[in-house]
């Protein structure tokens, strides 16, 4: 995924992690908020990357198209 597409991931998840805490009245900071969505970020990546692997086949991010 490119550097765009994963900040712009970063933000949408930020955006809906903080709206879900809102709702639930749950406390986070923004940048709580934040971090979360990175860390998420990051296990989907590793997750799919180790799917690929087994499947013997290279990684590639899902993009708007293929979503």
């Amino acid at each position: 995924m490119n550097s765009d597409a994963a900040k712009a991931a970063v933000t949408v998840a930020a955006q809906r992690i903080a709206a879900y805490a809102d709702k639930h009245a749950i406390v986070i900071e923004p940048s709580q908020c934040e971090e979360l969505a990175e860390s998420l970020m990051h296990l989907y990546q590793a997750f799919f990357t180790g799917l690929a692997q087994v499947a013997g086949q290279p990684y590639a991010a899902p993009t708007a198209s293929t979503a």
